[in-house]
């Protein structure tokens, strides 16, 4: 995998202040928070992740982990994205933030994916885990690095973005496929019987790049695996900190070990991770 994947240094991640831009809602319950954040965050690597402040007070305590799903500039420097789903009080509080508002975010965060620079890749993405390929397929597209995304979820609500994936897929010379459990868009099924259904076709890729639940990441490294196809994926895992101290977000790890998903991670490769 060392052959065809190029590696990217972390930087030094900041505690700042972000201003709140705007709100998107895809509906509810997955929104798009667009902030305001420092300019290191222009460089920053697919699949990283920030810790964000929630409601500006005590309650609730722990900040919440995001990875960036995209990052531009905007009149105001650089912009940041953050796809959000609302499980719970921190998120709720995120997705009825109002422009204007500020929060403190730690980042940029964790180790990102090691993108080619040159061939042709599977994205596959499980609802809301198409956070960090959205700015997988921006860098990737803009490499001109050729890929199709496989994105699913239980219905079409649970496909947040899925247009702009498309777009970014189309531009590089590829396509989205979307599958759902209900079948409301797409293919009915699962997401990882597609990326199968696409190599038992003879689509040929370079590696695969992931997110998602356990359960598929666990599906889409035993296919790649078994296919002899390099591949990463970046792990969700609940987060009490972001920088290794609070040792919540243990995974298994093949030496044995438990890495942690926040400083090893998120991002790991699929032979790294006893799944």
């Amino acid at each position: 995998m060392s052959a065809l994947l190029e590696s990217r240094d972390r930087m030094m991640p900041s505690d700042a202040v972000a201003r709140v831009v705007e709100v998107v809602l895809h509906p509810l319950p997955y929104f798009t928070l667009i902030l305001e954040a420092p300019a290191l965050y222009a460089g920053i690597a697919a699949g990283q992740f920030v810790m964000l402040e929630t409601t500006g007070s005590l309650e609730p305590y722990l900040r919440r982990a995001f990875s960036v799903a995209d990052v531009s500039n905007g009149p105001g420097g650089v912009r940041i994205e953050l796809l959000g789903k609302v499980v719970g009080r921190g998120t709720l509080a995120m997705a009825t933030l109002a422009p204007g508002d500020e929060r403190r975010v730690l980042g940029p965060l964790g180790r990102g994916f090691t993108l080619p620079a040159a061939g042709r890749v599977a994205l596959v993405a499980g609802g809301v885990g198409s956070a960090p390929l959205l700015l997988t397929a921006r860098q990737l597209a803009a490499r001109a690095v050729a890929f199709d995304v496989f994105y699913g979820g239980r219905g079409a609500v649970d496909l947040p973005r899925a247009d702009e994936l498309e777009a970014w897929a189309r531009r590089a010379g590829g396509r989205l496929v979307a599958v759902t459990e209900d079948g409301s868009r797409g293919e009915r099924g699962l997401v990882t019987a597609a990326l199968v259904a696409a190599l038992d076709a003879g689509e040929r890729y370079d590696a695969t790049f992931s997110c998602g639940p356990m359960a598929m990441l666990a599906a889409v490294a035993s296919i790649s695996m078994a296919r002899g196809l390099p591949g990463e994926a970046a792990l969700e895992t609940e987060m009490g900190c972001g920088f290794g101290a609070c040792l919540g977000c243990a995974i298994p790890h093949v030496s044995g070990r438990y890495a942690l998903c926040c400083k090893d991670g998120p991002v790991f490769r699929l032979d790294e991770v006893r799944w």
